[in-house]
């Protein structure tokens, strides 16, 4: 292939965040899914790191004899796993990214907008069940 025909794709990075920016943005996701229905019932911790936040869920493990999990069990019985991940591109929240993870550890974008939109979307998509 000729290399100029190639076209060549800038890569977004995430904006940094302080740690006030970083309580400001708690707040303002814990409102918004305050309002949801789903991802209310389904999400049990949020985390903001390197301008990008994630939404864990816990999933009961039934305990077999002999069972080693290789992360530690939560209250005896919970599993911990990513739910959802919004990438977050400018200060307004205005351009992010929603992402599913999958089985293989990679992160697939679903949709892009603003915070809102994002949030709204995971609660509309089957992809997070």
């Amino acid at each position: 292939m000729n290399r100029k025909n190639m076209i060549w794709g800038k890569v977004q990075n995430p904006i940094k965040i302080t740690q006030d920016e970083k309580f400001f943005l708690l707040k303002k996701i814990e409102s918004i899914i305050a309002k949801t229905t789903k991802i209310r019932e389904a999400v049990s911790r949020i985390e903001i790191r390197a301008g990008r936040v994630y939404l864990y869920h816990l999933y009961e493990q039934i305990r077999a004899e002999g069972v080693t999990y290789t992360a530690p069990l939560i209250d005896g019985k919970y599993l911990e796993f990513p739910y959802a991940r919004i990438t977050i591109y400018d200060k307004y929240y205005r351009r992010c990214s929603l992402d599913w993870h999958r089985h293989n550890n990679q992160w697939m974008t679903l949709h892009e907008g603003s915070l809102e939109e994002c949030i709204q979307k995971a609660e509309q998509s089957d992809w997070f069940e």
